[in-house]
């Protein structure tokens, strides 16, 4: 029987399901026309195929979760917990339209994309590792990249007739030496950082699911030590995998770009620049900075459609 979540409006079904179908297709199955997805989760001691379909009812929208394979209720409360953490249904946007649709430039851009919430990863480790593999490097190539760890150590799943995975687990990954990564067109350096932080989780040495609870700076000084993990990489892992809400990446250079535009500078901002213009956001700008850069992106396809019709 599925298993219903209700969902914390404002909810814009289709602009989630943006991000759900830019998701790498190994990983997560997502309908084109429909807002509906299939994934693995993970679920008390093992992993589970489920699909969730966004719907409206006349209770409301809500997050609707069909089993794929027999499990148990303890198993299906830790699967739904998984799918509400993904959708951030923990966050009410009612007080950030609230505090900034009345902002002159900012505010000017949030009706397009009222409901947009952002999609988590609440697999901290897929986070982290998917992370240091796409630092400094092509997308296309890092989705790869991605896809072929995840087709060689995930395990896989057989569900309405095509093939998912779930994320390798840190202890595959731990096992290996640098070469077999790098057979997948891993560099040397590259391989070593997968597998050292995978060594890491796998031994107990570092636990990814206590740093939630821990300040930004302290998760900032237990991280940054670790070969392979920077600035950029802990600012990724704290917006799309611990999931703050206040978190301003004022490094950015999407985030740099879509303010130049948007507040008419004649090069890019710097960062004490867009820190001061951001302050007055708080306790939202990580919900700020993700408007940005979907704003950024859009404003990306308007040019280049524009740019095509010139040309005909």
């Amino acid at each position: 029987m599925p298993k219903s979540i209700p969902l914390v409006e404002p909810f814009n079904a289709e602009l989630v399901m943006r991000s759900v179908r830019s998701q790498n297709p190994m990983l997560v199955y997502a309908d084109l026309q429909h807002p509906v997805f299939t994934k693995v989760l993970p679920a008390g001691t093992r992993k589970i195929p489920v699909k969730v379909t966004l719907i409206q009812s006349g209770e409301g929208r809500a997050a609707e979760i069909d089993f794929l394979e027999p499990c148990s209720e303890a198993e299906q409360e830790d699967a739904a917990g998984f799918i509400s953490r993904m959708l951030s249904n923990h966050v009410n946007l009612t007080p950030f339209y609230s505090q900034l649709l009345a902002e002159p430039v900012i505010g000017s851009i949030l009706p397009d994309l009222y409901g947009m919430k952002i999609l988590l990863e609440p697999n901290l480790y897929q986070n982290l590792v998917r992370t240091i593999i796409g630092q400094q490097m092509n997308l296309s190539f890092a989705a790869a990249l991605v896809s072929r760890i995840t087709e060689r150590y995930g395990a896989p799943f057989q569900t309405e007739g095509r093939m998912l995975y779930s994320f390798p687990e840190p202890g595959s990954l731990a096992r290996l030496e640098p070469e077999e990564l790098m057979e997948l067109q891993f560099s040397r350096r590259k391989a070593e950082y997968v597998i050292g932080l995978s060594r890491m989780i796998d031994d107990g040495s570092l636990d990814l699911y206590a740093l939630p609870g821990m300040e930004d700076q302290m998760i900032f000084e237990k991280l940054l030590p670790i070969r392979g993990i920077g600035k950029w990489t802990i600012e990724c892992f704290l917006l799309f995998g611990v999931g703050r809400t206040d978190f301003f990446p004022a490094d950015d250079i999407g985030l740099k770009n879509a303010m130049k535009l948007l507040w008419g500078f004649d090069a890019q901002p710097s960062s004490p620049e867009m820190l001061a213009i951001s302050s007055s956001w708080s306790p939202w700008r990580s919900y700020a900075a993700y408007y940005l850069w979907a704003w950024l992106d859009e404003w990306k396809l308007q040019k280049k459609a524009a740019s095509a019709a010139k040309k005909k």
